[in-house]
C-alpha cells in the first residue's frame, strides 16, 4: 500500500467531467424549427420492466446488516451508488460516497442518524463517478490534507479516470448523454443503473486518495479488521471489502440487481470476464452471511448468498464459453448477437441476472471484439466501402430513394422497426434533410426502443429518435461539455489533452518546440510537435527553447481566441503551435452520419 503526502490533484479535474459536463439546460440545446415526425409510436415497456425500477426509486433509507455496526445507505431514486457506513471503535469508515454532493449530502445526513463518531477512512471501489463523487459533504478538503480522514482507492485509479474520461472525452461525453434517460422526455424517462436527471445535473465532490493498494491488504481501522481483495470486474480499478469480524463481503459493480454488464456500449476499456468471474469466486471462497454492495440491498443468508453469486458467475461463464464455442464454428459478431439474445431460463433470475444492465446481446460481440479482434474472417470486410457511397450505390440498385421509403414504411407498419431503421439509415446518409426518411428512422428507433426490457439499449433507442427528430442537438450538447471539461483540466493537462486534438493533415512533417511554465502549479512541461505528433515531457524547459509563462485559466482563454498576456513569452510558437489542433468537436452526431 502506497501513502501520498497531501492530496494530489492528478485527475482531479477530469474525475467529475461526466457530472459537471452535463448541468446544462436542454432547452438551450434543441434544434429550432423542425418539421414535427408524423409517424406515432405506442409508449410501452416490457413486462417486468417497471418492477425493476422499484429496486432503485423505492428503496430510499438506511438499512443495518442485523446485529452488526454496518449499513447500507441507499440513495433516493436516481442519484445511484449506495454507500455502505461500519461504525469502528473511534470512528466510522465508508465504502464508496455516491455520485454527486447532492447525494452525499443525504448519506451524512443518514450517517449523523447512526452515529455522531468522526468519519476515520473512506474507501472508493473504483473509479466510475457513482462512487466517489459526493466525498466533499461527508469530509471536507482540509481533513484529508491534515490526515484526519484517509482515502483509499487502487493503486491505477486516477490513471483509469484519466485515461477513460480523458483521451477519448468527445465520445465519452456523447456516450454519457445517450446511455441514460436525460435527454428524454418525462414520460419516457427510467431509472437506468448508470444515469438520471439527478445524476448529471449535480455539483461534483470528488477528494482524490492518500493511500493506495497494489495488491491485496489487510487493515485494522478503528479496531474494524478489513481484508482488501483486487477484483477489477467493472473497472479494472475495482477492489471489495472482507470484514471477517462481521462475516461480511462488500463489492462494488461485480455483482447488481441485473446481468453484469461486462461491455459498456457509452464508450470505455474493454472488460474482462474473468476479472467478474474471479471477483464473484472470491464471494463464493470466503462464504459469507452477509452480501452488501454499491448498487444492492443487504442481503443475509449464506446459502442465498452463494446461490445468487453462483449463478451471477455462471452466466457469464455461459456468455464467454459459449460465445467462444459459436466463434470457433465460424461465427461473426452479428451471428453471435443473434444466438445470444437471451440467457436460458434457468440463468436467468430475478433479480440478479435479469439482462436490465448487461444484455446477453451486447456482450456477446465484445467477447469476440476481446478474443479475435475487429474482423470477422471475410476478406471482403477488410476495407470496406465508405458508409455513404455504399448507401448511394444500393438504393440506387433497389429502384431510388422513393422505393426504399416505401418499403420501409411497410416494415414499419408491420412492426419490423429494425429493418425499417436499417432501410431509412441508407436514406439519411445520403441525405441528413430527408426528413421524411429521418422522422421514419426515428420511429422504427423508438418502436425498437419501447420493445427493450435493458435499460441502455432503451435509453440508446430513445436518444437516437429524438436527435433524428430534432428534439436533442448534439453540437450543443458536445460545445458546453468541452467547455466544462477544459475548465476542469490543470496545465499539465490539458497539454495531455492536445495529443488527440493534432490535425495531421495540417501538420504534416512540420515541427516545433515549446516549453510552458505555469504561474499556479509551478509545474513545466516541453511540447514537441513533429511527424504529425506531439510529445509532451514533464520536467524543466531545456535553455534555449522558446518559452511561454501562464497560468492554466490564461492558457484556457488563449485557447478561446483571446490574446495572451503581454508578460506570456514566445506566443508566436504557441499561436502557431495552437493552429495545428483540431478543436472541433461540435459536428458529432451518433445517428445523422
Amino acid at each position: 500500500m502506497r501513502h501520498r503526502g497531501g492530496i494530489s490533484k492528478t485527475g482531479a479535474g477530469i474525475a467529475a467531467i461526466v457530472i459537471m459536463a452535463c448541468n446544462i439546460s436542454l432547452a438551450a440545446i434543441a434544434a429550432p424549427d423542425v418539421p414535427p415526425n408524423p409517424y406515432e409510436v405506442e409508449r410501452s415497456w416490457p413486462p417486468y420492466f417497471l418492477e425493476h425500477q422499484k429496486l432503485f426509486t423505492e428503496k430510499a433509507g438506511t438499512y443495518k446488516a442485523g446485529k452488526y455496526p454496518v449499513w447500507t445507505i441507499h440513495v433516493p431514486g436516481g442519484w445511484i451508488g449506495n454507500s455502505t457506513v461500519i461504525e469502528g471503535d473511534d470512528g466510522l469508515i465508508v465504502y464508496d460516497t455516491s455520485v454527486n454532493v447532492e447525494a452525499g449530502a443525504f448519506i451524512a445526513a443518514e450517517i449523523r442518524k447512526i452515529s455522531d463518531k468522526p468519519i476515520k477512512a473512506i474507501f472508493y471501489s473504483h473509479h466510475h463517478t457513482d462512487h466517489y463523487n459526493g466525498t466533499s459533504a461527508l469530509v471536507t478538503p482540509e481533513q484529508v490534507a491534515d490526515g484526519s480522514v484517509k482515502i483509499y482507492a487502487w493503486d491505477n485509479f486516477e490513471e483509469e479516470i484519466a485515461n477513460e474520461f480523458g483521451a477519448i472525452l468527445p465520445r465519452q461525453l456523447m456516450g454519457v448523454f445517450y446511455y441514460g434517460p436525460d435527454l428524454l422526455p418525462p414520460e419516457d424517462e427510467h431509472y437506468h443503473g448508470c444515469c438520471s436527471p439527478r445524476v448529471l445535473g449535480g455539483k461534483a465532490g470528488y477528494i482524490p486518495p492518500t493511500d493506495t493498494f497494489s495488491e491485496d491488504t489487510e487493515l485494522n481501522i478503528a479496531g474494524v479488521r478489513i481484508k482488501v481483495f483486487y477484483t477489477g470486474g467493472e473497472a479494472i480499478s475495482e477492489f471489495g471489502l472482507h470484514l471477517p469480524d462481521f462475516d461480511m463481503v462488500l463489492i462494488g459493480d461485480e455483482f447488481f440487481y441485473a446481468l453484469a454488464n461486462v461491455h459498456s456500449i457509452r464508450g470505455s476499456k474493454p472488460r474482462l470476464p474473468e476479472n467478474y468471474m474471479k471477483a464473484l469466486d472470491t464471494v463464493r471462497e470466503i462464504k459469507p452471511e452477509w452480501l452488501l454492495g454499491s448498487h444492492i440491498m443487504p442481503i443475509q443468508g449464506r446459502e442465498d448468498i452463494q446461490r445468487y453469486v453462483t449463478t451471477s458467475h455462471d452466466a457469464i461463464q455461459y456468455l464467454w464459453d459459449q460465445g467462444i464455442r459459436y466463434i470457433n464454428k465460424g461465427y461473426t459478431p452479428a451471428e453471435l448477437q443473434q444466438k445470444f439474445k437471451e440467457l436460458p431460463p434457468h440463468l436467468d433470475i430475478e433479480p440478479f441476472t435479469r439482462p436490465m444492465y448487461g444484455t446477453p446481446w451486447i456482450i456477446a460481440p465484445e467477447l469476440y471484439t476481446g478474443w479475435v479482434s475487429w474482423f470477422g474472417g471475410d476478406a471482403t470486410d477488410l476495407l470496406p466501402t465508405e458508409p455513404v457511397t455504399k448507401a448511394r450505390r444500393y438504393v440506387e440498385l433497389m429502384g431510388g430513394r422513393d422505393k426504399v421509403l416505401a418499403v420501409a414504411k411497410q416494415a414499419f407498419d408491420d412492426g419490423d422497426g429494425q429493418f425499417a431503421a436499417e432501410l431509412t439509415q441508407l436514406l439519411v446518409r445520403i441525405d441528413q434533410d430527408d426528413w421524411d426518411a429521418r422522422h421514419l428512422k426515428a420511429a422504427s428507433l423508438r418502436q425498437r426502443g419501447y420493445q427493450e426490457i435493458n435499460t441502455i439499449a432503451r435509453a440508446w433507442y430513445l436518444n437516437g429518435a429524438n436527435e433524428l427528430d430534432g428534439k436533442v442537438n448534439p453540437a450543443g450538447l458536445m460545445k458546453l461539455g468541452m467547455q466544462t471539461v477544459q475548465g476542469t483540466l490543470g496545465g499539465g493537462q490539458l497539454l495531455e489533452s492536445w495529443r488527440y486534438q493534432v490535425d495531421a493533415d495540417k501538420a504534416g512533417d512540420k515541427g516545433l518546440v515549446l516549453g510552458f511554465e505555469f504561474t499556479d502549479s509551478a509545474d513545466a512541461y516541453t511540447v514537441e510537435l513533429r511527424n504529425s505528433i506531439l510529445e509532451i515531457r514533464p520536467g524543466p524547459v531545456p535553455e534555449n527553447i522558446p518559452t511561454v509563462r501562464l497560468s492554466a485559466d490564461q492558457l484556457r482563454s488563449v485557447l478561446a481566441g483571446e490574446p495572451a498576456p503581454d508578460a506570456a513569452g514566445d506566443t508566436a510558437v504557441l499561436a502557431s503551435l495552437i493552429s495545428y489542433l483540431d478543436t472541433e468537436h461540435e459536428g458529432f452526431y451518433m445517428h445523422l452520419r
